[in-house]
C-alpha cells in the first residue's frame, strides 16, 4: 500500500477544543480532492477497515481502528455516515490517531492526525458534500442494498 497523503505543511490548532477551533480555520485553503473514494482495506485478521482514497494522491485517511467494519456495514445506511456540522464536528479518536470531519458550505472538510486529541494535522482536505455521503452509500449499498 502506498503512503498515506500528507500536505505539505501541518495544521495547528491552539487547542483540542474542535468545536471552537476549526471556526479559525480558513477553510479555503483546504485542498479540495476531486477523485475521493470510500473504499475497504483487508487487514488480515482485523477484517476490513474503511480507507478514504484518491486515484491521483493515493490513500488519504481513513478508520484503522475500526475493525471488521464488514460486519458492522449491513446495519448502516445515510443516518451513520461520520458527518459532523461546523457547530459540531464529527472526531473520533484511538491510539495514534484522530479523525475531524464536518460540513460547511457544501464541502465535507477532513482532518486526521496521528495521536488522539492531537492539535496537528498531517493530513486535511475536502470533499464536495453530494460526493462525500455518495461514496458513503456506494459502499453502504454494497452490504445493506437496502440503504
Amino acid at each position: 500500500m502506498k503512503q498515506r497523503f500528507q500536505n505539505g505543511e501541518k495544521l495547528v490548532l491552539q487547542t483540542y477544543n474542535y468545536e471552537d477551533e476549526i471556526k479559525s480555520l480558513d477553510l479555503s485553503a483546504f485542498p479540495p480532492v476531486n477523485d475521493f473514494t470510500v473504499d475497504l482495506r483487508d487487514t488480515g485478521e482485523f477484517g476490513q477497515h474503511i480507507g478514504f482514497n484518491s486515484e491521483t494522491l493515493g490513500p488519504l485517511a481513513g478508520f484503522p481502528w475500526w475493525d471488521n467494519v464488514e460486519r458492522d456495514l449491513p446495519t448502516y445506511d445515510s443516518t451513520r455516515i461520520p458527518l459532523g456540522t461546523y457547530d459540531q464536528p464529527f472526531d473520533d479518536c484511538e491510539q495514534s490517531w484522530q479523525i475531524v470531519i464536518f460540513e460547511n458550505a457544501g464541502y465535507v472538510y477532513i482532518m486526521q492526525g496521528d495521536d488522539p486529541c492531537c492539535t496537528e494535522f498531517a493530513t486535511w482536505f475536502r470533499v464536495e458534500r453530494n460526493h462525500y455521503v455518495n461514496e458513503w452509500l456506494r459502499l453502504i449499498r454494497k452490504f445493506n442494498p437496502a440503504a
